[in-house]
């Protein structure tokens, strides 16, 4: 393959990322967050951590646990298209950050070498 790694639009490095370290400092740092500078945010954010502190821990470790999920299949896909073992581990982290958006760019791969 002359193309064998490809990064998603720059929208999904400015959402998601962003996001998860977010839910993070929700659930384990939130004395970080300044959630009067946040505005109606904010007021949502201390509401969510106040009242579903639990819930909001289910949701940050199932998105870890998806994303690293995701990531092996990025693996898998790799070995199958007989992907070298330094580009497999860029999409395997690529992956893991940024989640389904990587693993469609690299399904779309494995479409091509089938035709």
């Amino acid at each position: 393959m002359t193309k064998s790694f490809e990064s998603p639009k720059l929208i999904w490095w400015i959402i998601i990322p962003p996001c998860i370290i977010y839910l993070f400092l929700m659930v384990h740092w939130p004395y970080l967050i300044p959630f009067k500078s946040l505005g109606l945010f904010g007021d949502l954010s201390y509401y969510l951590i106040a009242n579903y502190r639990l819930l909001l821990l289910l949701i940050l470790w199932s998105t870890f646990i998806a994303h690293f999920y995701e990531a092996l299949i990025a693996r898998r896909i790799c070995r199958q298209l007989n992907i070298n073992q330094e580009l497999t581990y860029l999409w395997m982290i690529q992956t893991f950050i940024i989640g389904f958006p990587s693993l469609t760019i690299l399904k779309r791969y494995t479409r091509r070498a089938l035709w």
